[in-house]
């Protein structure tokens, strides 16, 4: 029997599972959309009431503990997705105990540093704010397998009410603090609330009765499944900051605000949507991976097209803006970040290229494959960032580029090898994205030549023609993929019952 996946045949994707994945995506977005607009509306508020040495003292706080974000739960979460069992089970309880037990030990560990950490930052009479601060990897910690287990069943609109609820406290606890005078208190504790209500619905949502045995052989098992895939998100977050560092610390901070304004709208369209699909892509991965090979074949080809589709449109557009969309957005102060904002804007399309084969790794149980490539990756590129920042936020953002175009060949290369599917579906399953964003280039550049500079009419022109342009392209070269979303969209009513949590 012929395997459809080499021969180029993409085998249909059951709608179940098409417009649970649909859903996700939407739920998430919904969630991450609202997190963004009440927090961007919150720091404008607060910036109004608050002097800036308040924000950069949480700031600074925020920054060591960011770190032990990527690896708060050891990966313990992905293993309880990837596995796809069903209820609370011992290894969930076991998980639940193991994540309680790291997060309340890198809190008392964090607490005890802060007098370190103050001196650090030249804050020591601020001890107490940065002990505080080490609250949140506790509530956070706490809760994230409660919240594995929502990704596992695929009930993402629960984790919709619980982010939004978050998002609400913060504000709630926030602006009557700073009206009354806590300073940079008001800030600190509204991200502590915030994260503890979250965690006490996650509780509720999800009940657990923790295993605080020491049960090696079992947490050897959750762990070296998520060890590689914690390795992968630390390496992943480096990759992501150390631009900044080398900006910062050999060109100066007036370099680092012109570099960090070119990443401001790539980071906000691009990067974060890439971000929400991961969210769903795991656990989606993971149950078709249940059904076979050639359906997790089919996922992956279907989300890879919508993907590319979207980066390298968005991508590409946002490269064409750059020259009206900095001095209009943010005035003509911030000229000098709109190369660095087209290179960045064509370096995360070309990571869109390879970004949804990422999850397949860990679906199918070989999350070391990518830690493999990634290792080298990074120390290649953090040396590249080193010699470019002599040179100029130009050639930093230039060397993005040249990083995501290597490493997307070599990921979706990995990624043909893994699952079968032929070079040819690949190619064929990335040429609507290709395509979209040549048309874009193609009409968008020309227009702009002839349009007037520094003009809020001419940059609304220019978005409303490109994006008819991928409306048009997009939806010829992708069709099959487009009208199953807009139907998982509005097929509301026919969708499957959400599993039960618990």
């Amino acid at each position: 029997m012929r395997d459809p996946g080499r021969e180029g045949v993409e085998p249909p994707v059951q709608p179940s599972l098409s417009g649970a994945a649909t859903r996700g995506f939407l739920w998430t977005t919904l969630a991450w959309g609202g997190n963004r607009l009440v927090v961007l509306a919150l720091t404008a508020l607060l910036a109004r009431l608050l002097v800036p040495e308040d924000f950069g003292l949480v700031t600074a706080g925020l920054t060591i503990i960011t770190f032990f974000d990527a690896a708060l739960d050891l990966g313990v979460g992905y293993a309880l997705v990837y596995e796809q069992e069903r209820g609370i089970n011992e290894r969930v309880r076991l998980a639940a105990g193991l994540n309680l037990a790291l997060s309340a030990s890198i809190c008392v560990l964090g607490i005890a540093a802060s007098p370190l950490i103050a001196r650090l930052f030249g804050e020591s009479d601020q001890t107490a704010i940065f002990a505080a601060l080490f609250l949140y990897p506790l509530f956070r910690g706490a809760s994230q397998v409660n919240d594995a287990v929502l990704k596992r069943d695929m009930q993402f609109k629960k984790r919709t009410v619980a982010d939004l609820t978050r998002a609400g406290v913060r504000v709630a606890v926030s602006v009557p603090l700073a009206l009354t005078g806590f300073g940079a208190w008001s800030i600190a504790l509204g991200i502590i609330a915030g994260e503890a209500v979250c965690t006490l619905i996650m509780w509720s949502l999800v009940p657990i009765r923790p295993d605080f045995r020491l049960r090696w052989a079992r947490i050897k098992t959750l762990v070296s499944f998520g060890g590689a895939v914690t390795g992968v998100r630390v390496l992943g977050s480096f990759r992501s900051s150390v631009d900044y560092l080398f900006i910062g610390s050999i060109l100066g901070s007036a370099a680092l605000g012109y570099y960090g304004m070119g990443y401001r709208l790539p980071e906000l369209i691009i990067a974060n949507v890439l971000w929400i699909f991961t969210t769903v892509a795991f656990p989606v991965y993971a149950r078709a991976r249940k059904d076979g090979i050639e359906r997790l074949r089919a996922t992956m080809l279907r989300a890879t097209r919508l993907v590319a589709l979207f980066g390298l449109a968005a991508g590409v557009t946002l490269a064409v803006l750059a020259p009206l969309a900095i001095p209009v957005v943010f005035s003509a102060t911030w000229e000098p970040a709109i190369v660095p904002m087209a290179l960045v804007s064509l370096a995360l399309a070309c990571q869109s290229l390879g970004w949804a084969s990422g999850d397949v790794f860990s679906a199918l149980g070989r999350p070391g494959l990518l830690l493999v490539l990634d290792v080298p990756a990074t120390i290649l590129v953090t040396i590249a960032f080193g010699f470019a920042a002599h040179t100029s936020i130009a050639a930093v953002a230039a060397v993005h580029i040249g990083f995501e175009i290597v490493y997307a060949i070599i990921r979706v290369t990995m990624a043909i090898r893994v699952t079968g599917v032929s070079a040819v579906s690949m190619l064929r399953t990335l040429a609507p994205g290709f395509v979209t964003g040549a048309a874009v280039a193609v009409v968008g550049l020309p227009l702009r030549s002839v349009l007037p500079e520094n003009s809020f009419w001419s940059l609304l022109l220019l978005t409303v023609v490109c994006g008819a342009v991928i409306a048009v392209v997009g939806g010829l070269t992708a069709r099959r993929e487009v009208q199953g979303v807009l139907g998982a969209v509005r097929n509301r009513g026919n969708r499957a019952p959400e599993p039960a949590a618990a």
